[in-house]
C-alpha cells in the first residue's frame, strides 16, 4: 500500500509541474497605429511574464511572430528581459500588417521534456496599420491669450481646424509638416484639450495651458462731468483671436457711468472706448477678460 502511495503522489506532482509550465502573462506591447518611416521597418514587441514557472525549463522561451505565413523568431528587446521583439520589413504598397505570437518553451515532466506553446491572441489575430496623418508635438504647452503655437507632425493639409477647450482656434497652414493656432479666449489657469479636425473626426495633439496675460488700460483712473465724456484705452499684447475678446466692465455705480459693450476686434491689440458720465458719484471700473489679469479703474463724476 505504501508503494501506491508513493507513485500517486509522484504523479500528481509531474502532473502539477506540467501545468505550472503554461503559468505565463502574455501582453501585445505593438501599436495598432504606425508613423509611415522612410525605412519602413516597423518594431513588434511582446511581453511575456513567468509566474514562479517551477516547471519551466530555463532560456527554453523562443517566441516567434507569424506574418504574411512566415514564422519569424524573436529576440530579446534591450528595453527588459520580459520584452520580445522582431523588426518587420514592411513590404513596398502596403500599409497593414495581420499577425499573431506563437510562444514555445519546455517543461519538465516526470521523464524529461516537452515542448508547449500559447498562441496570442487566442481570439484572432492582430493587426496595425501604417498612417502618414499625425501630430508629433506642440512647440509650447502654455501660454497666454493670443499666442501663437506651433504644431509639429505629417500630412497637415490647408482645411484643418485646430480645436482648444472645445473652441476653434484661428489657426495658419504652413506645409504639411507645419501647422500653428492662436489661443483662444479662454480663462487662464487651466490646462486644455488641443486636436485638429479633420473630415474623419479629431487627432488628439496633447494638452495646453493658458497663463494669465496681463492688460493695459489708459487712464488708470478717469474724472468726467455729468453729461461728459472720456475715452478709455484698452491694451493687449497678443493679437486678439478670431471672433475677438471680450472685455466685461462693471461698476459699483452703474447710475454714473455709462458704457457700450466692449470687444477687441480680432486681429487687433487695442480699442478705444467712450465714457459717458451720469449722476455724480464716486467708484471703480471692474474689468474681466478671459485669460487676462483683472483690472480696477478709479472713476469719479462729478457735477
Amino acid at each position: 500500500m505504501k508503494m501506491k502511495f508513493n507513485a500517486s503522489v509522484l504523479a500528481l506532482l509531474a502532473a502539477l509541474l506540467i501545468l505550472s509550465g503554461c503559468s505565463k502573462s502574455v501582453k501585445n506591447l505593438t501599436p495598432s497605429e504606425f508613423p509611415e518611416n522612410p525605412s519602413n521597418i516597423y518594431i513588434l514587441s511582446v511581453e511575456i511574464r513567468e509566474k514562479k514557472d517551477i516547471g519551466g525549463v530555463k532560456d527554453s522561451m523562443r517566441p516567434k511572430v507569424v506574418i504574411d505565413g512566415e514564422s519569424r523568431l524573436m529576440s530579446r528587446s534591450p528595453i527588459g528581459d520580459n520584452i520580445w521583439e522582431y523588426e518587420y520589413k514592411m513590404p513596398s504598397g502596403r500599409r497593414n500588417g495581420v499577425y499573431y505570437f506563437d510562444i514555445e518553451y519546455e517543461v519538465y515532466t516526470a521523464k524529461s521534456t516537452k515542448v508547449k506553446s500559447i498562441t496570442h491572441p487566442r481570439d484572432g489575430l492582430a493587426k496595425f496599420t501604417l498612417v502618414n496623418r499625425y501630430v508629433v508635438t506642440l512647440e509650447s504647452n502654455r501660454g497666454p491669450v493670443g499666442s501663437k503655437i506651433g504644431l509639429v507632425g505629417r500630412g497637415f493639409s490647408p482645411s484643418d481646424q485646430v480645436i482648444v477647450g472645445g473652441q476653434v482656434a484661428n489657426s495658419e497652414y504652413h506645409s504639411p509638416n507645419a501647422l500653428s493656432f492662436f489661443v483662444p479666449s479662454l480663462p487662464a489657469g487651466s490646462a486644455y484639450n488641443v486636436s485638429v479636425r479633420e473630415e474623419t473626426g479629431d487627432m488628439m495633439v496633447g494638452s495646453f495651458r493658458v497663463d494669465a496675460a496681463q492688460m493695459q488700460v489708459l487712464p488708470k483712473s478717469v474724472s468726467v462731468a455729468s453729461g461728459g465724456r472720456a475715452t478709455l484705452i484698452f491694451t493687449i499684447p497678443n493679437a486678439a483671436p478670431a471672433g475677438g475678446l471680450p472685455v466685461e466692465i462693471t461698476t459699483n455705480i452703474p447710475d454714473s457711468v455709462i458704457l457700450p459693450e466692449v470687444i477687441i476686434p480680432a486681429g487687433s491689440r487695442s480699442i478705444n472706448v467712450p465714457l459717458e458720465g451720469g449722476t455724480p458719484g464716486i467708484g471703480v471700473l471692474y474689468v474681466e477678460t478671459p485669460g487676462y489679469s483683472s483690472l480696477e479703474v478709479p472713476v469719479q463724476v462729478s457735477n
